[in-house]
């Protein structure tokens, strides 16, 4: 679920190849891109930029360097026309 709401358009999810454990996620810092903010949710990352992804400096590698995963992001608009070609029933990050 968007724990932005009303922020959709500078929405995006960094979705991660597994869960990252709670000391790893715990070492992003909040501070490291503002206004950029961010919520760790399972194996998801959702990222608001309302400058843009091309600017926030919570980038792919950063995530991976910290949370010791892979990524792929893809903005808010992406994630639910895919769900929706997933049909009913399928989960949305």
């Amino acid at each position: 679920a968007n724990p932005f709401p009303g922020g959709e358009d500078a929405l995006h999810v960094v979705f991660l190849s597994s869960a990252p454990d709670a000391k790893a996620a715990a070492s992003l810092d909040p501070q490291r891109s503002p206004p950029d903010r961010f919520v760790v949710s399972g194996r998801e990352v959702y990222l608001h930029c309302p400058d843009g992804l091309g600017k926030t400096r919570l980038t792919g590698a950063y995530l991976e360097a910290r949370l010791g995963v892979t990524t792929t992001a893809r903005n808010w608009r992406t994630v639910l026309a895919l769900a929706e070609l997933a049909g009913p029933g399928a989960r949305i990050a």
